[in-house]
């Protein structure tokens, strides 16, 4: 039967993990272990609307959280987990994020108060909103850990949902997260260039774009570190239509003259792609 469970709460394994920096002497190395939580919850909810109608949610919220890196705990790397998922500095503990990311007036435009639980949903209605969290690790190395943070939301009766893919790029050997600031030192070279990808990558020229009337790309609110190239990330609605979905748009040292690559990243920025003449 169709969402048997109520509610679904549980760290279900500890996940061990060789990362970190690595130092070798002959055939010898030494790898700092690290630690992940698999989080899985889930919530069935019924409310009515003004006009009577029953409708139901199917929250979920899944997470492969880190607890220890490096060996040490990892406040810098949850905090920037945190503040991707909610926006928000007060939700400074992943309880407190999940207890919002769970409560359904969060996210939809409905009062949380007419909300209750509920065992199951019906297998035959389809009056059904739907919520998803999913934190996984998408990349990591012997220097940077990129997690990515996807969202989903979906209104029932709504034409479609929205989802937005968000990355957090955490530097092993500094502990902390990196900001745009950090590591990109030419804004309107920049811009160029994520012109460029979007070009190349998606066939589409700037009069395809839903750009500010000034004309002028927005830079990106959100990015990550592969190791060789920095990646901008626009979700949907940003910078182009539903249809158009999310953009990524690369940029590859190989796009770049090596006197523009001097000038669009910082001397942190360089040292983190890796990149020599």
């Amino acid at each position: 039967m169709k969402h048997l469970l109520l509610f679904i709460a549980a760290i279900t394994a500890t996940a061990m993990i060789s990362c970190g920096n690595t130092s070798h002497a002959g055939s010898a190395s030494d790898s700092t272990l690290c630690q992940f939580s698999n989080i899985n919850q889930q919530r069935l909810m019924q409310y009515s609307d003004e006009e009577g109608d029953t409708f139901y949610i199917d929250n979920k919220f899944t997470a492969f959280w880190p607890t220890v890196i490096n060996g040490k705990p990892c406040p810098n790397l949850q905090q920037a987990l945190l503040m991707a998922l909610t926006d928000s500095a007060g939700l400074n503990s992943l309880d407190k994020a999940m207890d919002y990311l769970l409560k359904p007036g969060q996210y939809l435009e409905i009062d949380s108060n007419t909300v209750t639980t509920v065992q199951a949903i019906p297998e035959d209605y389809n009056k059904v909103s739907n919520s998803e969290v999913t934190i996984k690790l998408e990349d990591m190395n012997n220097r940077l850990m990129t997690y990515h943070i996807y969202t989903y939301d979906y209104m029932a009766g709504g034409a479609h949902g929205v989802y937005s893919n968000r990355y957090v790029t955490y530097d092993l050997k500094t502990e902390k997260a990196i900001a745009m600031s950090d590591v990109i030192a030419d804004t309107t070279l920049l811009r160029s260039a994520i012109l460029a990808s979007i070009k190349q990558n998606y066939d589409y020229s700037e009069d395809d774009l839903m750009l500010p009337d000034n004309g002028l790309l927005p830079l990106p609110g959100n990015f990550f570190f592969d190791g060789s190239a920095f990646h901008a990330v626009y979700q949907v609605y940003d910078i182009a239509s539903y249809a158009q979905g999310g953009i990524d748009a690369p940029i590859y040292p190989h796009m770049l003259k090596p006197e523009e690559i001097k000038r669009l990243y910082t001397p942190y920025g360089l040292e983190l792609i890796d990149y020599s003449e």
